[in-house]
């Protein structure tokens, strides 16, 4: 078997937030046994029996995803954990897992999006933040191996050499999380671990939003991960002494963009409306559930669509509200349209929510 130089993407297990949503207690610690024992099959059987008198148990369908997972079943995995994320939005740990899966099928746009969405859902999930680096450490190897073959250039070489020793000395798997704790007296195996991620060739689809990349500096370590274009506008001086403040906040801005754009890309409607405050201010004055059935039907009704967001600038109105301009491109079988748009966001608690939308700069 050859050395792997590539970075893995961690799963996690759920943690004690879904709590509140469980009716069923026992089959959930029944559930855990047999994962932890890597009894899949058992726990698909059970996890299916449980989730037909409650199929909006949460961990059951969480620990369900992680069994599919380590059968090789990915694509039922990935539908799985997509299902659980539109219906609890607020739940970190299946967006990483979806991450990991699409990691695995090299679709790194969709796991960049996932991960953007984990952290945005909830800032300190340091495993998300761990995964992000890593798949940007895998673009990093990526584009210095299409540099070399462009031109012999040592200094790209040491990098490339410095990105394939710091991951070729990490030769455990990827590990999970422990699940939830079950009632003491209980014996439980060790956690189960899942099959190393293959390497990956080129990337082969574009970013959906366009960023500048850094230009990379001539040390040992590695390119910094891309970060929006700076702010072409000047913003006020208040924002000017703050500023340092708000590094962290244009991250999650950006990462809330992101994850607008690819729930609209994926006609996930349920991901596309949570990135709007329900005191939006529909055009025309409609309510906000008037607006959100009609955005619904829209969305719904074509085969496909593919957004994508570029030249996205932020001016900060004071530390909780911000204008975002940037060029939206929309296609469908139906309309294809490119055309600036400016987005009113606020934040709410770890979130930055749209509360107006316009056409034009």
């Amino acid at each position: 078997m050859s050395v792997r130089c590539f970075p893995r993407l961690r799963h996690t297990a759920l943690i004690a937030l879904l709590a509140c949503a469980f009716a069923h207690a026992g089959d959930a610690e029944d559930i855990q046994v047999l994962l932890r024992g890597k009894q899949f099959a058992q726990v698909l059987d059970k996890a299916d029996k449980s989730l037909a008198k409650n199929p909006k148990d949460a961990q059951i369908r969480f620990m369900r995803g992680l069994a599919l997972t380590e059968l090789g079943r990915t694509d039922e995995a990935i539908k799985a954990f997509v299902s659980l994320s539109e219906d609890y939005p607020q739940l970190p740990e299946p967006y990483n897992n979806l991450a990991v899966l699409y990691a695995q099928q090299n679709q790194l746009d969709k796991s960049r999006a996932a991960l953007q969405m984990a952290i945005q859902t909830n800032p300190s999930y340091a495993i998300a933040h761990e995964n992000l680096g890593d798949l940007y450490a895998r673009l990093a190897s990526q584009a210095y191996s299409k540099a070399l073959q462009l031109e012999n250039n040592n200094n790209v070489q040491t990098k490339l050499k410095l990105v394939s020793e710091l991951f070729s000395q990490n030769g455990t798997l990827p590990r999970i999380a422990q699940a939830p704790a079950t009632k003491p007296g209980k014996t439980t195996p060790p956690a189960p671990t899942v099959a190393p991620l293959p390497t990956l060739p080129p990337v082969a689809t574009p970013v959906p939003t366009a960023k500048a990349a850094p230009t990379p500096k001539p040390l040992p370590t590695l390119a910094p991960a891309p970060t929006p274009a700076p702010v072409a506008t000047p913003v006020p001086a208040k924002t000017e002494t703050a500023k340092g403040g708000h590094d962290a906040a244009r991250q999650q801005i950006i990462a809330a963009i992101d994850g607008w754009a690819t729930a609209w890309s994926n006609k996930n409607v349920n991901g596309y409306l949570g990135a709007y405050s329900r005191q939006f201010k529909a055009p025309g004055g409609q309510k906000f559930d008037a607006w959100a059935k009609d955005r619904r039907e829209r969305i719904s009704a074509p085969k496909s669509i593919d957004v994508e967001v570029s030249d996205v600038k932020i001016d900060f109105v004071d530390d909780d509200t911000v204008k975002v301009r940037f060029r939206q491109s929309y296609k469908s079988e139906r309309l294809s349209t490119s055309t600036g748009k400016t987005l009113i966001m606020q934040k709410s608690g770890n979130r930055w929510l749209i509360v107006e939308e316009r056409a034009g700069a």
